[in-house]
C-alpha cells in the first residue's frame, strides 16, 4: 500500500507554496496569528536566491526521473544553504525512493530541525518509518504533520498503514472513516478496505473497493483494488460471511 501515494506526494512537494513566494506579503509587524497556514520560519525565508534557483532547477529532472541531475542541483543548493528545508526534504524523498533510507532519514530530520513547522518533511518521514517497520515513529511524525497541515487525506492514509501494520485494524478503520468525510473518493477507500479485510468484514470491503474504482478507475490504487477484489473472490466462503 505504501507505494500508492508516490505521484500524489510528488505533486504535493513540488506545488507547495514556497516560503520565498510569501515573504513580501509578511511584514515584521505581522502578529503570528495573522499568517495563514503554518508559520514561515526564518530558515525558509532566509534561503539565498541562488539556492532557491537551484532548487527550482532540480524540479524538472526530478519529474523526469533523472535522479542524478536532481540530486546534483539539490546538493549545490545545500552547499549554499545547508539548512534549506525544502531542498533537504526533496533530497530525502529522492533517497527514500532509491531505498537509501539512512541518508534520507538524516536529510529529513535535518529539514525538521531547520524548520519545525515544515509539515511535508514530517509526512515524508512518516512514510520512511513505515517502510522501515518503525510504525510508532511513523505515527508520531504523521501526527506532527497533521497538527501543521490538517484536512488532507495523505496523512491519515499513512497513519492507517501504520496502525494496520500493528494489526490495529479497528483504529485504522475509524481513522479512515473520519478522514473520508472530507476526502471522498481518495485512496482512503482502499485503506478502509484493507482494514475491513483485517477484521474479516469481506462484503463491506468489496463495497469500498468498488466505490474507489468508480471514483478512480485508473487511479494510483486501482491495481491494488483489483487485486484485493480478486483475492476476495477466490475465497467465496469468506466473502459471504
Amino acid at each position: 500500500m505504501v507505494s500508492q501515494i508516490r505521484s500524489v506526494l510528488v505533486i504535493m512537494l513540488l506545488t507547495a507554496p514556497l516560503a520565498w513566494n510569501q515573504e513580501r506579503s509578511l511584514s515584521i509587524a505581522d502578529p503570528p496569528q495573522q499568517v495563514t497556514g503554518a508559520t514561515i520560519s526564518a530558515a525558509r525565508l532566509g534561503v539565498p536566491r541562488k539556492a532557491r534557483d537551484l532548487y527550482e532547477k532540480a524540479k524538472k529532472p526530478f519529474l523526469k526521473h533523472d535522479d542524478v541531475e536532481a540530486q546534483e542541483k539539490l546538493n549545490q543548493a545545500l552547499h549554499l544553504d545547508p539548512v534549506f528545508p525544502e531542498a533537504l526534504t526533496l533530497l530525502g524523498y529522492i533517497q527514500l525512493e532509491l531505498n537509501q533510507l539512512e541518508p534520507a532519514e538524516q536529510n529529513l530530520r535535518a529539514a525538521v530541525r531547520s524548520d519545525p513547522t515544515y509539515a511535508r518533511a514530517y509526512l515524508v518521514l512518516s512514510r520512511l518509518y513505515n517502510l522501515q517497520g518503525r510504525f510508532d515513529d511513523a505515527i508520531e511524525q504523521a501526527q506532527r504533520a497533521n497538527a501543521l497541515m490538517p484536512g488532507g487525506w495523505m496523512i491519515p492514509y499513512e497513519m492507517c498503514i501504520s496502525f494496520m501494520k500493528k494489526h490495529q485494524y479497528a483504529t485504522a478503520l475509524n481513522l479512515s472513516d473520519l478522514a473520508l468525510r472530507t476526502n471522498p473518493g481518495t485512496l482512503l477507500l482502499v485503506a478502509k478496505a484493507h482494514a475491513l479485510l483485517g477484521l474479516d468484514r469481506y462484503p463491506e470491503a468489496i463495497v469500498e473497493l468498488k466505490a474507489y474504482l468508480q471514483y478512480q478507475p485508473a487511479g494510483d490504487g486501482s491495481q491494488d483494488a483489483h487485486d484485493l477484489l480478486s483475492r476476495i473472490q477466490k475465497a467465496p466462503q469468506q466473502g459471504t460471511q
